[in-house]
């Protein structure tokens, strides 16, 4: 089981530590303001036991704890396939234990409306995942 990180705000774990500039990249265009000057309420985590996990294992790994034993209902992973990618886009992990829908991937820079939309329970998770791309990617609506 996966090591909930305790954070006030959303969780930004590194898993991936190969290039401190990427993830230096990934960071910046996370908390950079939207034109409408939304922002991502995150704090960025390392997490060295997760180096070299699958997106499956990762995802598995995490107990379904919210809302009664976490205050987060989502983690977001910058893994190995978020480093690789060009467009860098993070694993999203539920943890809704009362909502069964698995992991999708999103681009930075839409970490803000996903974290910001759940935390005020404005949408749920499953709306954020049926709208990802045919390569499983979140971009917006």
């Amino acid at each position: 089981m996966a090591h909930l990180p305790e954070t006030w705000c959303l969780p930004v774990i590194r898993a991936d530590f190969r290039d401190d500039a990427i993830w230096g990249q990934i960071k910046d265009e996370i908390l950079s303001p939207t034109k409408e000057g939304f922002v991502a309420s995150v704090e960025f985590v390392e997490d060295r036991a997760l180096i070299g996990l699958s997106e499956t294992a990762i995802a598995a790994g995490y107990p379904r704890a919210y809302p009664r034993q976490y205050r987060h209902p989502v983690v977001f992973i910058v893994d190995a396939l978020t480093v690789s990618l060009p467009e860098r886009p993070l694993l999203v992990v539920n943890l809704n234990e009362r909502d069964e829908t698995g992991p999708f991937r999103t681009l930075p820079r839409q970490v803000h409306a996903i974290g910001n939309n759940l935390s005020i329970a404005n949408m749920d998770f499953f709306e954020f995942a049926r709208s990802t791309g045919s390569d499983g990617v979140f971009r917006g609506f």
